[in-house]
């Protein structure tokens, strides 16, 4: 069962997750899985969920790939070691919510395109260009990976 607590009572969220090497593969594995019925269960209406959110600080994200919210024919993406490697110029600021910050919803400026590379299930490595909605999810995503919360990007 998946524990999933707010900011304030989970310090893995400010901390920079390990990366999944061999050694730690395994662990990983039993780990998605367990996120992934997470985000499949109708119950929960979630399309991603990283690693720290569940108190494990490595570098696994799940991510739902919309090309919009009304999006129903989407792919649900496993992404060990995801790095952004290239962006856009141009950002876009559109509303974020998350699970770790209940109640909250910002606009939040972002880069409109990204590539990435990550490691799927089967370790094979992956390379995505991504735009608007899924590049913002992706981008939350790895910010949690990083000990990042999207209020960081709020003017103060």
């Amino acid at each position: 069962m998946l524990i999933i607590e707010t900011w304030e009572n989970n310090p893995i969220l400010r901390k920079v997750a390990e990366k999944i090497t061999d050694k730690n593969y395994n662990e990983a594995v039993k780990l998605w899985k367990e996120m992934l019925k997470y985000i499949k269960n109708p119950e929960n209406a979630w399309v991603w969920l990283a690693a720290p959110q569940v108190w494990h600080s490595v570098r696994l994200v799940i991510v739902s790939l919309l090309k919009d919210r009304d999006d129903e024919n989407f792919k649900t993406v496993i992404m060990i070691n995801p790095e952004i490697t290239e962006h856009s110029e141009n950002k876009e600021s559109d509303s974020e919510w998350c699970l770790s910050v209940p109640w909250e919803k910002w606009d939040v400026e972002r880069y409109k395109t990204i590539k990435l590379t990550y490691s799927d299930e089967k370790k094979a490595k992956k390379t995505l260009i991504l735009e608007w909605l899924s590049a913002r999810i992706v981008q939350h995503e790895i910010d949690h990976l990083d000990g990042k919360l999207f209020t960081d990007y709020l003017n103060k």
